[in-house]
């Protein structure tokens, strides 16, 4: 019964208004767990189904957007890699003499994945459907999952001198949630033909990557922080009423800009069932953080 009314409700909500965007921009990675002890970036597109804002009871209101991301190749060079062996070694009191002819082959990644978000809150100030400040509560889901291959441009000669032997394909899995705060808010600029819009949202994320090689598992907790400010215009604002039900029907175009950040605060690694903290592994270079800048163009309806 649950199930149907969730379906029900959200075929409805398709029927009366959704945007589609498509967004492109950059992806940038950096993180110990995986080697990246430098930032690299790549460009990134998003395929989005939106819904910014729509009120119900009232000043209450409800929002929802569904992303998906596809990045393209993100290499890796040697120097960095082999700067963390270095320090691993180093750490581990190793004899540098015998691991001098030891590298870390330079690596490529490519990431594609979900992130889907709900908000629920209560405009503070609203003078119409396109005059508001709302206030909420944000609560999202985060499944990426990262390819590692690697590169065919490594300098070595022979596979004996990579470090571990050839290193195979390799598939991280992120699975993360948040909840946090969000604020939401529109402003008229020409009548109700044309708008600024923003969002911003703060939340506490918590997950486990899964890397299938190493056959290993990272508790993570963080932060998840996302801006996303653009112009709305539409050019048919007119509104009809047969009786008892009024309809405000809207075909509508957004341009705007969208910045999010996932930061690792806190890792646990868990391996053959034993946890190990990041406090221990801070040389290792432990901390983690994804971010993405997107210019975005959407098309949309509403009635």
């Amino acid at each position: 019964m649950k199930r149907t009314l969730l379906v029900f409700l959200g075929i409805s909500n398709l029927l009366l208004a959704s945007e589609f965007d498509y967004g492109n921009g950059t992806f940038s990675m950096e993180g110990g767990f995986l080697g990246l002890n430098n930032k690299i970036d790549t460009d990134v597109s998003t395929y989005s189904l939106v819904t910014r804002h729509a009120n119900m009871f009232g000043n209450f209101f409800y929002a929802y957007d569904l992303n998906w991301y596809d990045s393209d190749t993100l290499k890796q060079n040697q120097y960095t890699y082999n700067n963390l062996a270095s320090n691993t070694n180093e750490l581990l009191n190793n004899d540098a003499t015998n691991n001098s002819g030891l590298t870390i082959p330079a690596m490529n990644y490519t990431l594609q994945g979900l992130d889907a978000n709900i908000k629920i809150g209560y405009d503070v100030w609203h003078q119409d459907k396109d005059n508001f400040l709302g206030l909420g509560a944000i609560v999202g889901i985060s499944l990426p999952w990262i390819d590692s291959t690697k590169s065919d441009s490594n300098d070595d000669n022979s596979d004996d001198d990579d470090l571990l032997g050839e290193f195979p394909d390799t598939k991280t899995t992120i699975r993360t949630y948040k909840i946090g705060a969000t604020v939401n808010f529109q402003k008229s600029l020409i009548s109700n033909k044309l708008s600024i819009y923003g969002l911003g949202s703060y939340a506490y994320q918590t997950g486990d990557i899964d890397n299938d090689y190493l056959d290993s598992s990272y508790s993570v907790d963080g932060t998840f922080q996302e801006y996303n400010i653009g112009l709305y215009f539409t050019p048919f604002t007119e509104e009809f009423k047969w009786g008892f039900l009024t309809l405000s029907p809207r075909i509508y175009a957004t341009i705007g800009y969208k910045y999010s950040k996932w930061t690792v605060d806190d890792m646990t690694i868990n391996m053959s069932g034993k946890e190990v903290s990041s406090d221990i592994l801070d040389p290792l270079a432990t901390e983690f953080t994804m971010d993405s800048s997107i210019g975005y163009f959407g098309l949309g309806y509403s009635f």
